[in-house]
């Protein structure tokens, strides 16, 4: 994780630009049914993990599950000294996610998609200011439980999540972000990572 701000022109929030990307679309098309499946889901299982704790990440708890592999971000840094092998856990719950997985495999399999995983945050969490370890990926949020008093702000812009939209920053780019949640109830979200090379030829401005 790198803290270092560097001065940039570019906007800190992305998904403005996500109607010119085919794969957004079809998320968003089955974004209710990702929902569905997913909320179904986590009583069944009981599959979050608290997120790794590095470097005084977060403050309260943050926990979350893998969907996919994992490439340039903390988790696959430090997966020798993880406690489990996630990618049993991955394939079971992928198996048990067939909408969600669907949104998944294709471009995972073309190497454009990694770092996919579902995080909660509950009332009174904070995640501290800091820049991410995936440089060359747009991470992109579709949100399945939202609390409008749970907010993201990067750069200088401070937001929150709305039930079935997606959001969209650079986990690794130049503006640090940070979260706080001050609402009721727990904020649910379903993040992807995209390779930026991949995004380039539908968005330029990425250049």
């Amino acid at each position: 994780m790198n803290n270092h701000l560097i001065p940039t022109q570019e906007p800190p929030f992305w998904d403005h630009f996500l109607h010119q990307v085919p794969w957004a679309l079809n998320v968003l098309a089955k974004a209710a049914d990702i929902r569905e499946e997913v909320l179904r889901f986590i009583p069944q299982f009981q599959p979050f993990m608290p997120y790794p704790k590095y470097a005084n990440l977060y403050q309260n708890t943050w926990d979350a599950f893998p969907l996919s592999v994992f490439q340039g971000e903390h988790i696959e840094m430090s997966k020798a000294e993880l406690a489990i092998n996630i990618d049993p856990l991955v394939a079971m719950f992928r198996s048990k996610l067939p909408v969600t997985s669907g949104t998944i495999a294709p471009l995972e399999s073309e190497g454009h998609l990694r770092n996919v995983f579902v995080s909660r945050l509950i009332p009174g969490s904070v995640i501290n200011p800091h820049r991410g370890w995936t440089q060359d990926y747009l991470r992109v949020h579709l949100c399945l439980v939202e609390d409008p008093d749970c907010r993201i702000t990067v750069g200088a812009v401070t937001r929150t999540w709305q039930t079935d939209q997606l959001l969209a920053f650079k986990d690794g780019g130049a503006h640090l972000h940070s979260v706080v949640h001050q609402g009721t109830h727990e904020r649910i979200i379903l993040s992807y990572d995209l390779s930026l090379n991949y995004l380039r030829q539908f968005i330029p401005a990425l250049s």
